[in-house]
């Protein structure tokens, strides 16, 4: 658990001065711990030995010991092909490739997605089945190929499903035409796309719904999120995985599918019918 999934979960064993850090860091994480003790003391209103019992509440035995906690977080957090590989490397030898890996991978998405909120699946299929809804899916480099995979099944069961054309990411346009008839469903994993979240936070503003699903990390889109879907991105290699949020997203299709019933079944027989149709043609 980080130590923001630790502040978010429960802040009931703090004091009410301890709070007061708490929430400043939780409002600019994790930027606010990283100057001096003096500096966030100034911005909770606490005095400095506040701030240092609020690190060792967490179970760090000071200041230094958290701020270097968080280093480390945000280390993970950009972590590039090239320092996994690096990370990997004692491990690679220890038995067979495929069950060293399949073992990873499995526990990987048994872990994250039943970690995952039940309120926070059932908000993302509630908006995603409500019939008067649009849904935008984007992705980024990676991540939006299970963008794509996502919005050409939700597209066999409801009307009103698109993927942006334009490297499926968030345009001025989405912007601009954004309300709150619109589900953005935004896919974004570590080294988070400085223009997706900028436009995913005017989205927010304008009305729009956005659901989040990203690692176990967060992406910044989650601070304006209405539903957030963390899965681990951890493998056996040098590459992030993307192997628990590719389950849940069919794992969504298939809970949409099932809230629709008989209207999504009678539009993927009219789209198979077209789609045989388009094969004689």
């Amino acid at each position: 658990m980080s130590i923001r999934d630790a502040l978010t979960a429960d802040l009931s064993s703090f004091s009410p001065q301890e709070r007061r850090v708490a929430r400043v860091l939780l409002a600019d994480y994790p930027r606010a711990a990283l100057g001096t003790s003096a500096e966030l003391a100034a911005t909770a209103g606490v005095s400095p030995p506040t701030v240092v019992r609020f690190a060792r509440s967490l179970g760090h035995t000071g200041f230094p010991a958290l701020q270097q906690a968080l280093l480390e977080e945000l280390s993970e957090r950009v972590a590039s092909p090239l320092s996994l590989y690096d990370s990997t490397r004692a491990t690679r030898g220890e038995g067979h490739w495929l069950e060293r890996g399949v073992q990873i991978a499995t526990g990987s998405i048994t872990q994250s997605l039943g970690a995952i909120p039940r309120t926070e699946l059932d908000a993302a299929v509630d908006l995603l089945a409500h019939p008067r809804m649009r849904i935008t899916v984007v992705g980024g480099r990676f991540s939006g190929h299970i963008a794509g995979y996502l919005s050409l099944h939700l597209r066999q069961i409801r009307p009103n499903v698109r993927l942006p054309d334009e490297d499926q990411q968030i345009g001025a346009a989405d912007v601009l035409d954004a309300d709150s008839r619109d589900v953005f469903v935004v896919y974004d994993f570590r080294r988070y796309q400085s223009r997706t979240v900028a436009r995913a936070a005017l989205l927010a503003e304008a009305g729009a719904h956005i659901i989040c699903v990203t690692d176990e990390w967060l992406s910044p889109i989650a601070q304006v999120a209405e539903v957030v879907l963390p899965t681990s991105v951890r493998s056996s290699g040098a590459f992030d995985s993307a192997a628990a949020a590719f389950v849940l997203t069919e794992l969504l299709v298939d809970a949409v599918l099932d809230r629709l019933g008989p209207t999504a079944v009678e539009r993927m027989r009219r789209w198979e019918a077209a789609s045989a149709k388009e094969v004689l043609d």
